[in-house]
């Protein structure tokens, strides 16, 4: 699985949420935003679509390019 390679996930505004929140994983981010507790933190206010480029953005682990290439064909 790819999202296994997402790792040092940020939340902040660029995802649609107040303040800060770092996790070692994507899946701890995911499991938080899903919680009260990410709905609490979020922005109600924000409508923008979060795409793969703002995910590599926000994750400190450098994915490979061919599977950044693949990700994208499959999100088409």
């Amino acid at each position: 699985m790819y999202w296994r390679l997402f790792q040092g996930v940020t939340l902040d505004s660029r995802m649609g949420y107040t303040g800060r929140r770092q996790f070692h994983r994507l899946g701890q981010a995911i499991d938080w935003a899903k919680s009260s507790v990410g709905d609490s933190w979020s922005n109600k206010r924000f409508h923008k679509p979060v795409g793969l480029d703002v995910l590599l953005a926000c994750t400190a682990s450098k994915v490979p390019e061919h599977l950044v290439e693949e990700l994208k064909r499959r999100g088409s």
